[in-house]
């Protein structure tokens, strides 16, 4: 995960400007850059993916959790016009990502929260309305949709792997997959997270890495070795998206896909 250095984050091991930051992960060893994004209209495009390709990377995905922490902008939101402005951000996003060679969008903390809704029942059918808009125009453009089984801590909204996977699958899209992160198995308690996994299968188009603290893994508290064996098993071969803070240590980027690394 690359994030540009202009706000705190603790979910980018790769902080700073593109091109530092593109360098040193080709230099690690990585294969692409999930960028943290916030407006389509933010950055040159062509230059990031030129960038990107230069330094023999490929950019997996776009996360676009800030439209809501920092725009305040739902896909379940019952005020229409924020509701209206989040989908409009994300369907700006799909022809970046299909520019960029098909990265993901990443629907995370963009869900909100069921509270934007006033409930449960309204907030569904309304972030189902805003997903089947989205991925109306994703499918022909060829642009994965990745939600993500997010934290507790983060909404109250499909959360757990089941609930998220049976939600992904009543819709029957092509496009639409299920996005899993370690340290929401670990803070949603899913301590049967392997079941999980080999139920999900082909569904699961990302897997984020991040261990207990937002702190590069090292398996101390974490069963990472656990979880790569659940994804060998279903012959998982998409990106594992390295989710967690710079520092400490001070090399994390590099101490956690070198852990990583001699699991697979």
């Amino acid at each position: 995960m690359w994030a540009d250095g202009t706000f705190s984050s603790n979910t980018a091991p790769l902080m700073g400007s593109l091109d530092d930051c593109a360098r040193r992960a080709s230099d690690l060893g990585y294969d692409a850059l999930s960028l943290t994004v916030k407006d389509p209209n933010e950055r040159d495009w062509v230059q990031v993916l030129r960038k990107l390709q230069n330094c023999g990377l490929e950019a997996s995905g776009l996360a676009t959790g800030r439209v809501y922490t920092v725009d305040g902008l739902g896909l379940g939101m019952a005020d229409a016009d924020r509701r209206r402005a989040a989908v409009d951000r994300m369907l700006a996003f799909l022809p970046v990502c299909a520019e960029l060679g098909g990265a993901k969008l990443i629907i995370g903390a963009i869900r909100g929260w069921t509270r934007d809704a006033g409930g449960r029942d309204v907030y569904g059918s309304l972030f189902r309305a805003s997903l089947e808009e989205i991925l109306n125009q994703a499918e022909p453009l060829g642009v994965p949709v990745a939600l993500d089984a997010i934290s507790r801590m983060d909404s109250d909204a499909y959360c757990s792997v089941a609930e998220t996977a049976d939600f992904i699958r009543s819709f029957h899209s092509s496009a639409l997959r299920l996005q899993l992160d370690s340290i929401h198995l670990h803070t949603n308690g899913e301590t049967q997270f392997c079941e999980e996994i080999l139920r999900a299968g082909e569904l699961i188009g990302q897997v984020d890495i991040s261990d207990v603290g937002r702190m590069a893994p090292d398996g101390d508290h974490f069963d990472f070795p656990k979880l790569i064996q659940a994804l060998k098993e279903i012959h998982y071969q998409d990106y594992l998206v390295f989710e967690y803070r710079a520092a400490p240590p001070e090399y994390a980027a590099k101490a956690g896909l070198d852990y990583i690394r001699s699991l697979l």
